[in-house]
Parts: structure tokens; sequence; C-alpha cells
């Protein structure tokens, strides 16, 4: 495959634009762990029926965060809303990436305690990122 590189696009190592990371009915209230891009990535759908995609590893020890079915710290599912639980210490992550509650802590939340969230839609039953 050509790079954009190889077309004088610029330094990106891969081509610009839409791609398909999903079948939209695989994609439930259930984390979906996908690799595209050369990251790791976490897909699922909110309560709320929003499609969010977010890089995989929790910023606090670096747990995947779509690959861990049986949590000792979440009991009611990882979807909250249109959040997700880290299911090692149950920090959870808004569809933004910022981490929007930490169970063990009152103080303010650093901003650094955040994962990249990238923008998808769903469309012709596919999701799109």
């Amino acid at each position: 495959m050509g790079k954009t590189e190889d077309y004088g696009l610029g330094e990106f190592t891969f081509p610009r634009g839409w791609f398909m990371v999903a079948d939209a009915e695989e994609v439930k209230e259930r984390p979906v762990s996908v690799r595209f891009f050369a990251q790791d990535l976490v897909i699922y759908r909110g309560k709320s029926g929003r499609v969010v995609m977010l890089d995989a590893y929790c910023p606090h020890m670096g747990t995947h965060i779509g690959r861990n079915d049986s949590s000792y710290v979440i009991h009611d599912g990882q979807i909250e809303g249109d959040s997700i639980r880290c299911p090692y210490h149950a920090w959870r992550f808004g569809p933004d990436g910022k981490c929007n509650h930490i169970p063990y802590y009152d103080g303010a939340i650093p901003k650094a305690a955040a994962i990249r969230s990238w923008q998808v839609v769903e469309r012709m039953g596919c999701i799109w990122a």
C-alpha cells in the first residue's frame, strides 16, 4: 500500500479519510476491541445509542479497557450512560475520553487522566472513523 508521502501528501503514515472500523450490528453495550491505525482501540454503544471509540489503554495503570469482562470492582457492567469503566480500578471515561469519575477519590481529576477519543459516525450499517 502506498503511503501518503509517496504521493506528496505529507508525513502521515495512513491515507486520510473515513475508514470502516466495525459492523454496526456488532457494536453493542459490551466493548469491542479492535486495532486500526497502529492503535489498540475500544468501540462500544452507550446507553443513549451513541457509538464511542476510545484508545484502549487506561492512563492509570495501562489496563486494556476492552479485554477483561471479569472485573472485581465493576458489578453492573462497564457501560454507564455513554461512559465506560476500566475493569482494573473502575475509573470511568466519558465519550470525550476524559476521566469523569474515580470511585475512591474525591479531589479534582487531573487533566492527564484521559484517553484519546476518536470521531466516529454510524452510516449504512457500518461504523466509520
